[in-house]
């Protein structure tokens, strides 16, 4: 049941940034981390990117859910945590080489 809420929630927030995408850098909405806001051109992929990430994660998390039901409720825990991460690593890693392709890290971090 924790990965078919947790996995539908992540398709949710997913769909809605893809369909109503954060114009400018801002605190409120959107993927908000030093390096994504630090560069409009960052910010708008790192929205655009993380989206589909968070589509994806969650359905193959909402998935799992369907397949463990109410068992394993910690694995379904760690799985939605995890998925997280990935989508979190995968968008700071693709960042982090349009950083480098544009000559130079503008976050501040190496």
């Amino acid at each position: 049941m924790t990965g078919l809420v947790g996995g539908g929630l992540m398709i949710i927030a997913g769909i809605l940034i893809k369909l109503f995408p954060p114009k400018s850098i801002n605190s409120v909405y959107g993927y908000r981390t030093r390096r994504s806001m630090s560069d409009q051109r960052l910010w708008n992929e790192a929205n655009r990117y993380s989206a589909s990430l968070m589509i994806l994660s969650g359905l193959v998390i909402a998935g799992m859910g369907l397949l463990l039901g109410s068992n394993l409720f910690i694995l379904q825990l760690i799985l939605l945590i995890a998925a997280c991460v990935i989508t979190f690593m995968l968008t700071e890693k693709r960042l982090k080489i349009m950083t480098h392709s544009q000559g130079g890290d503008r976050s501040g971090r190496s």
